[in-house]
């Protein structure tokens, strides 16, 4: 369920995109996405330039594949519910994460269709069956070879910049408000939940400039700690909030595999790690309680003051690790209410 405050925020989402889908309406008979071409013998429609080249969007797609995370909730937000989604992290015993359910419930009156899982890259024949006239994987690793295969189905947006690179959640959004054809309503939904996040971070000044990492739990008997890289979207978040990022971020890009948005930090070299506070998830609460007793880690910084927030209910974690315009919603209030304790010396360890 939503938090009451997440409720009016979503309200006031809705009712904006509501004006702005109106005066869409009316000013349809007389102009054109700012990015159509006037010229006859031009391309017409939307493009976006992404990793894999650029996508022309002809006209304003309706039946909509969002894949991945985020993307399904951008979708929904501005106004369509999406045909197809990938069952991802996060979700509940129905395949739907709760916040993305709640709205395309009460907004659609129904869920999409879940895509059944492909045990290698994107399930062509499942998508295909959906008959979607715009695929959007914008945070998710796909490869050239994935994205032609996708694009002989319907006209796809892969990643903008690189594999497991969603940019902001601002970005997101703007994107795929463009590639649907509403790039006024993506900007209304933008500066709806940037007023969220602003109004959160300038009630809780001491969050000014503390340094934080975002990682991983310890498995037992495991010897390094995932921390994850600047790019996330969870250390983003948590950036936009008044917090800075560890100055070991450059050790950790240094140390990171390939496409890869983590990497790990062995525990004997833990203790150089700058920070006031440590945010991880985890796979339960054993898994958190494991974690801070250990008796290298225990000595932590963050962990020795009890400024540390992991969350192993995994519609939480993941939330706060995705953030979009609906997620954030029903997290961001919680997890900052979470930070700031921890900062006082009183730590979050959920989950069962």
């Amino acid at each position: 369920m939503l938090h009451a405050s997440s409720r009016s925020h979503t309200r006031r989402l809705l009712g904006v995109a509501a004006l702005v889908a109106a005066a869409a309406i009316a000013l349809a008979g007389c102009s054109a996405p700012a990015d159509t071409a006037q010229d006859t013998g031009a391309e017409t429609g939307v493009t976006i330039e992404h990793a894999h080249g650029s996508t022309n969007i002809p006209e304003k797609p309706k039946r909509i594949v969002a894949l991945g995370w985020m993307t399904p909730d951008i979708v929904a937000a501005l106004g369509e519910n999406p045909v197809g989604i990938e069952e991802v992290w996060g979700a509940d015993e129905s395949g739907y994460q709760p916040w993305f359910k709640d709205f395309v419930m009460e907004n659609y009156g129904e869920t999409p269709e879940i895509i059944p899982y492909a045990k290698e890259g994107p399930n062509y024949e499942g998508i295909k069956e959906l008959k979607p006239d715009l695929i959007l994987s914008l945070y998710s690793g796909v490869t050239d070879v994935e994205y032609e295969r996708l694009s002989e189905i319907a006209p796809t947006v892969p990643y903008i910049k690189g594999p497991w690179d969603p940019s902001t959640w601002e970005d997101m959004t703007r994107t795929v408000g463009k590639a649907m054809w509403e790039d006024e309503k993506a900007e209304e939904l933008v500066a709806e939940t940037d007023e969220l996040v602003t109004s959160l971070a300038a009630e809780h000044p001491e969050f000014e400039d503390k340094v934080f990492v975002w990682g991983l739990t310890l498995n037992e008997g495991g010897t390094d700690l995932g921390v994850y890289l600047e790019y996330d979207p969870r250390v983003r978040i948590t950036e936009s909030l008044g917090f800075k990022s560890t100055s070991a971020m450059d050790s950790f890009l240094a140390t990171a595999e390939g496409d890869n948005w983590y990497t790990g930090v062995s525990l004997e070299n833990l203790y150089d790690v700058e920070a006031d506070l440590f945010a991880a998830w985890g796979g339960s609460k054993a898994e958190g309680t494991y974690t801070v007793e250990n008796k290298i880690v225990s000595r932590w910084n963050p962990i020795a003051n009890n400024a540390y927030v992991i969350y192993s209910d995994q519609a939480e974690a993941s939330a706060i690790s995705a953030p979009t315009v609906l997620s954030l919603q029903y997290m961001l209030p919680k997890y900052v209410d979470d930070l700031a304790a921890a900062l006082q010396g009183k730590p979050t360890i959920n989950g069962e």
